[in-house]
């Protein structure tokens, strides 16, 4: 039996997506070792908020200078993981961060693993080197997708170190989350739009967003924007200026989403949430609505091609809006296919997680 655990990853309550990433990884670890101890290794430090959200999930904080704060990987064993951790786009986060970390973890003899992550591609040879020498540390790399496994194979680790799980997120339980219910439909369809914008990876404008909204209002769509990272920089700066060309529109409105709670409570009574990130389309699924990709990244495509969650295709603004309209229409046979596959997807995270603890 492990008498603690120290969890690892983008967390600290700025992205709702980590945030359920974490929330789900905690309910694995703890469904599996109930006693342990758990910790979130946090060096910046969290909000009043967000650390009476963590210790409602009864989650430590374990924040401060390096040399105090590190002192958790001497008595815990380290959870990196999930989310993405892999990738170069940076030689410090994430691969470097964690590779020290993990080396830390195992010299202490702890047993580290790395557990339901993402990985893209790694063109940079000091990422590359890190994850070959000490992700390989770990115990076992498990990764949420084939692709991800593929590039820790790429890197050097060896495949029998490596093995191919799930996104920790579709490890919730349904039964504890709000549901969409039929009764609540309206006339008029309301859909979530996800507002997404990373400065360091995306440099486009609102333009294709603010044309599929307005499409949307002429289809006599209502819309709500959703926001999932709320760093003022982020999510919160794309936000801000379409809700300026809105202000006022009673076809449009905004959600504010703190938690995870909240944004499963606002997903929950709207028919349909639009996204091109991974987490609010598992999100979505898990709260019984329905799940539209709109475009997306490598790690969107490939949860698109395991789930059967549908997307909108190439089209004018106006085609795309009639695609929500046909594919709201078509909600009772495609939601019991995605229920399905995400049972599936539980009970693949579950084995793994299991499998994970033993070694």
């Amino acid at each position: 039996m492990t008498n603690s655990f120290v969890i690892w990853g983008g967390y600290g309550g700025h992205n709702l997506g980590d945030e359920a990433i974490l929330w789900a990884l905690s309910r694995q670890l703890r469904r599996l070792e109930p006693t342990a101890r758990q910790y979130v290794l946090v060096p910046h430090g969290v909000s009043k908020g967000v650390k009476a959200q963590y210790d409602a999930w009864q989650i430590e904080v374990v924040s401060g200078p390096l040399p105090v704060s590190l002192q958790i990987l001497r008595k815990a064993r380290l959870v990196v993981g999930g989310g993405q951790m892999v990738d170069d786009t940076s030689l410090g986060w994430p691969v470097g961060w964690s590779s020290l970390f993990l080396l830390i973890n195992w010299f202490f003899g702890k047993k580290p693993l790395v557990t339901c992550i993402g990985a893209e591609k790694l063109n940079r040879k000091l990422p590359r080197l890190l994850v070959k020498h000490i992700y390989s540390l770990a115990q076992v790399c498990t990764c949420r997708d084939p692709e991800s496994s593929e590039v820790l194979k790429d890197a050097g680790i060896r495949e029998t170190k490596v093995r191919t799980t799930r996104d920790v997120v579709f490890s919730l339980d349904r039964t504890l989350l709000p549901q969409w219910k039929e009764s609540e439909a309206g006339t008029h369809p309301r859909v979530a739009m996800l507002i997404a914008y990373d400065p360091k990876r995306i440099r486009e404008t609102n333009t294709r967003t603010v044309q599929l909204i307005d499409a949307l209002l002429n289809s006599r769509i209502t819309v709500q924007l959703v926001a999932h990272d709320l760093r003022a920089e982020y999510d919160l700066h794309a936000l801000a200026e379409i809700e300026a060309k809105y202000k006022n529109h009673p076809g449009v409105s905004t959600a504010s989403a703190q938690t995870v709670d909240d944004v499963l409570n606002i997903y929950s009574r709207t028919d349909a949430v639009i996204s091109g990130r991974m987490h609010p389309l598992i999100l979505a699924s898990l709260a019984g609505t329905l799940p539209i990709a709109f475009g997306g990244k490598a790690k969107v495509q490939s949860l698109l091609a395991m789930s059967g969650i549908p997307a909108l295709t190439a089209g004018t603004p106006e085609e795309q809006a009639a695609q929500v309209r046909n594919l709201n229409a078509q909600r009772s046979q495609i939601l019991p296919k995605i229920a399905e596959v995400v049972a599936d997807f539980r009970a693949i995270v579950e084995r793994s997680m299991a499998q994970a603890l033993t070694l």
